[in-house]
């Protein structure tokens, strides 16, 4: 009986839990914010202290997508997903910030004509955007990939 308490303990704490938001972005569509509470650097403590963001384009991109941060462009690019290879992200970019400022990051795709407006949370060192059945869903997380 010991074993069975054991093993259920393990799956429910093992498992992986997001606070999740829905919002309606200034375009008219709607998107999903979630926090990834649970998750843990996977950063030596030298690359934690570093004033940096890195946002992984995940799933089912298939379009242009400009990326501003505080209404300056960071990112313009042709993003497609590779179907045959899901467990790889779509696109990458770093981004360097001062703690003490705000920022505001714009996601818009061209082609589905669909915006995100967000405010960054710097206690997040890693964004995870997924475009999944007509919704932007924008995971902040500590975790990061690592292929």
């Amino acid at each position: 009986m010991k074993v069975y308490f054991f093993i259920l303990i393990c799956l429910l704490f093992s498992c992986k839990s997001y606070d999740n938001y829905s919002q309606q972005s200034l375009c008219g569509n709607n998107f999903e914010i979630q926090y990834n509470k649970s998750s843990k650097y996977v950063l030596p403590k030298k690359g934690k202290s570093k004033n940096y963001f890195i946002v992984y384009l995940e799933n089912n991109f298939n379009d242009r997508i400009h990326i501003t941060i505080n209404q300056k462009e960071i990112f313009n690019k042709l993003v497609i997903t590779n179907d045959k290879k899901p467990d790889e992200y779509s696109d990458m970019l770093i981004y360097r910030m001062d703690k003490n400022n705000k920022y505001t990051m714009n996601i818009q795709g061209e082609n589905t004509k669909t915006c995100v407006e967000l405010t960054l949370d710097n206690k997040y060192r890693a964004i995870y955007l997924f475009y999944y059945q007509n919704k932007w869903i924008i995971r902040f997380s500590n975790q990061m990939r690592i292929n």
